[in-house]
């Protein structure tokens, strides 16, 4: 009886540490994506661009603009001035009473190298001609210099409605390698 008791303990014993094994994994997974790895260090950035919008075809679901922008980037971690291209889907449905904007920037660097992340903002949607979407963006990868880029952090724009040519847009976070993970 004694025996049978301590195998019974036993296997609940072994159950209990795999399942936090397996627990502890995928939580380190999880965070691997959304952590900056260590040696991470501050990723700035400074865009003025120009933007073109058409009407986006989700007239239900998003209805809101197709955003195409280009223009230059500055920052910490980029060399020289860099190029800026982007594109976003700008909604007003998705959210009620707010922009929900959601985009794709490429960063060029003077030596070829590309960063790319993404970028998820919002803005309350005001009769004003002046909107101030914030949020995060995430650094998906690069290459050249960039290659195996991870990171992410704060993004703030200034958009005049009326003067398209004119948007800037700020980033403040982080930038590591995958390979210092």
């Amino acid at each position: 009886m004694a025996t049978l008791a301590l195998r019974r303990s036993a296997r609940i014993a072994g159950a209990l540490a795999g399942a936090a094994l397996i627990v502890g994994a995928t939580t380190g997974v999880s965070n691997a994506a959304t952590t900056p790895p260590p040696g991470a260090t501050a990723f700035t950035g400074t865009a003025n661009y120009g933007v073109t919008t058409s009407t986006h075809p989700d007239t239900v679901g998003c209805n809101g603009y197709k955003v195409v922008g280009s223009g230059t980037v500055t920052g910490n971690r980029i060399a020289g001035t860099g190029t800026w291209s982007q594109t976003e889907d700008a909604c007003t449905a998705t959210v009620p009473g707010q922009w929900d904007i959601n985009g794709k920037v490429t960063v060029t660097q003077t030596d070829g190298s590309h960063l790319y992340f993404t970028y998820h903002l919002s803005a309350p949607v005001t009769s004003s001609n002046m909107v101030y979407p914030s949020g995060t963006f995430t650094i998906t990868g690069g290459d050249g210099s960039f290659d195996e880029a991870v990171g992410g952090g704060k993004m703030n724009a200034t958009v005049n409605l009326l003067d398209k040519a004119h948007v800037t847009a700020a980033l403040d976070g982080s930038m590591g390698f995958r390979w210092q993970i």
